[in-house]
């Protein structure tokens, strides 16, 4: 199968919005981009009045050119007829017919885990979902996210940390890095698994793109954990195509003063699973993993260590802070937050500042 034709079609908006229709009553891209007048008229799915536009469009369009441009720039191309093509994505309502992709896409589709969240991220929630991905992936689950500012950039990043690999979803063609600050992290994403897009090149990140995104995102996962997000969250779009294509819906609560715990509270109170740790998304989505989540999850711990993980609990506590208010010295301090540093339970963030993470 020639895929040159894949991408013609996808180049031609009038056939591009119906790429779907007429590809599942036509299926050769090849017949219809080689398709005269008469047999463009005959298509289902193509109107009379819009003949002359494709045939317009494709007298302009050097194909060759257009191929040898994604090529040098790394695109692959995939799509539905392939073999290869994500079987849980297959299975939605409206997967992409064409999707572009850069690095490799051959990831365990079996063990997909989606975590998205707000772009306005605070640290803590940056934390909890790099962490989480983290885990995720050292027990070979593939972690997919949409490539956003926040929580989305830090899903990424955790999930290069272990084995599992990680699939970005952008809501603009693979060409645009977007936002600006994430070229460092387009790069080493696809070093560690993939950037997956359905638009061709120069397609910008237009609003209306991401909700479109969004339903590959769950499409490609077995369920969608969501970590902080407002109740206008993109991310809730997420979980209700979750929910169509019969994913699971996982969140992890935060403070209910804190506007980004709204989204999530509001998922849980609607029946969404409540997530503390890795362990929980492995059990609802019956993952592997869960044996060994569950013995890290049991350590034991002296009294005064769970008296400083208490007063850390899930907000950030400075050093201090945390010895004026226990009454212990500086060097107790020091020695207990270690411990509960090595035993995964805490993460030290910048200025001596602390996060419980269990």
């Amino acid at each position: 199968m020639d895929k040159r034709f894949w991408l013609g079609l996808k180049l031609i908006p009038v056939l591009d919005k119906k790429i779907k229709t007429i590809t599942d009553s036509f299926e050769s891209a090849e017949r219809i981009w080689l398709a005269d007048r008469n047999g463009l008229s005959k298509i289902d799915g193509i109107a009379i009045n819009e003949v002359d536009e494709i045939i317009t469009r494709r007298n302009n369009i050097d194909l060759e050119r257009w191929w040898q441009r994604y090529k040098n720039i790394g695109i692959n191309i995939l799509t539905i007829f392939d073999d290869d093509y994500p079987p849980l994505l297959r299975e939605i309502t409206n997967p992409p017919t064409v999707l572009f992709f850069k690095g490799d896409l051959i990831l365990n589709y079996s063990n997909a885990v989606a975590i998205v969240g707000s772009r306005l991220a605070s640290i803590h929630g940056s934390i909890i979902a790099e962490e989480l991905a983290s885990e995720l992936s050292k027990e070979g689950v593939t972690v997919v996210s949409g490539v956003a500012r926040g929580i989305d950039g830090s899903a990424h990043k955790g999930a290069m940390r272990g084995q599992g690999g990680t699939i970005g979803v952008l809501g603009c063609s693979l060409d645009v890095i977007y936002p600006p600050e994430n070229k460092k992290l387009y790069g080493e994403i696809c070093k560690h698994g993939s950037l997956v897009s359905e638009y061709p090149i120069t397609t910008k990140p237009l609003k209306w793109n991401f909700p479109a995104r969004n339903r590959i995102i769950s499409g490609l996962t077995k369920g969608v954990v969501i970590v902080e997000a407002s109740e206008k969250s993109g991310a809730l779009i997420t979980a209700d195509f979750a929910l169509e294509q019969g994913r699971e819906v996982c969140a992890v609560p935060g403070n209910p003063k804190n506007k980004l715990s709204k989204g999530p509270h509001k998922l849980l109170k609607s029946g969404a699973y409540l997530v503390e740790d890795a362990g929980d998304i492995l059990d609802v989505l019956g993952l592997i993993g869960h044996s060994e989540k569950k013995k890290e999850s049991s350590v034991e711990i002296s009294l005064d260590e769970q008296r400083v993980l208490n007063f850390i609990d899930w907000e950030l506590k400075h050093v201090d802070e945390i010895t004026r208010e226990l009454n212990v010295s500086s060097s107790d301090a020091a020695i207990l937050l270690t411990i509960l540093e090595i035993k995964g339970l805490i993460k030290q963030d910048i200025g001596k500042r602390y996060l419980r993470i269990h």
